[in-house]
């Protein structure tokens, strides 16, 4: 398995609210995505937490899940468990008290791959020719794309893209979305936050994945394309290539 990922500001935002972060656990690649959620306080802290914490989950007990089918549940209970974190973070730190963040993870292990997800953070999987979107946005935009009431090009200037309905940081017990899809050796995964899947249409972004065994080049394409585009937000992509395991 190979990964990388990049993050850019962005040329409005003051400060970058999105993180990431992958990490090799036994023959498991993890990959995270958050967006801390604009104009919320302290949204770029609540986004290192969960991914900090999310990957650390992974590391230290990934390796104790014996089978795919149970996978759901345990990503449940990261996720709650990241919550948790983030809501005591606010408790010891009052001035960060309604923090809160989206978060996408996925954990590719040969040609299995397992996505958990909460906002609008998304995940991609660019297979042969195709440009799949792997899941649903949490927000108003994405909740009329489902009913068919909106298309996706309409969802990128709807005001409702901006409101979402499930984050990280709210006090409750979290239900992130499990999707679990079979994929192909030499297959890309990409989670990218909405800075850089609103600033471009599916041709352009396989455009730039045209050279798909340099990741770090697709990253910088992709970032310099979200840019061209006139992105307003902060950008942020991580890769990943499916890849059989290599015996030691």
């Amino acid at each position: 398995m190979k990964a990388f990922g990049m993050s850019e500001k962005g040329p409005v935002r003051d400060m970058n609210e999105d993180s990431f972060g992958y990490e090799m656990v036994g023959q498991c690649l993890c990959m995270a995505v958050a967006d801390g959620v604009g104009g919320e306080a302290c949204g770029e802290i609540a986004s290192r937490i969960a991914v900090d914490s999310a990957v650390e989950m992974l590391k230290d007990t990934l390796p104790f899940v014996k089978d795919r089918e149970a996978l759901p549940a345990y990503l449940k209970t990261v996720f709650n468990k990241v919550n948790v974190k983030i809501l005591k973070d606010c408790l010891e730190n009052r001035e960060r008290m309604g923090m809160c963040t989206t978060l996408t993870l996925a954990i590719m292990k040969g040609t299995e791959l397992t996505i958990a997800h909460i906002g609008d953070t998304r995940g991609y999987l660019l297979h042969g020719s195709e440009l799949i979107k792997l899941t649903e946005d949490h927000n108003e935009a994405g909740r009329l794309i489902k009913q068919g009431k909106i298309t996706e090009d309409e969802a990128k200037h709807h005001p409702g893209k901006n409101r979402l309905f499930k984050v990280l940081g709210e006090n409750q017990y979290l239900n992130p979305d499990i999707y679990s899809y079979n994929i192909s050796y030499g297959d890309l995964v990409f989670l990218c936050s909405d800075g850089l899947y609103a600033s471009m249409n599916g041709e352009e972004f396989k455009a730039c994945a045209a050279e798909r065994n340099n990741l770090e080049s697709i990253c910088s394409k992709l970032i310099a394309k979200a840019l061209d585009g006139q992105s307003r937000d902060n950008i942020t992509v991580t890769i990943g290539r499916a890849e059989p395991a290599v015996e030691l």
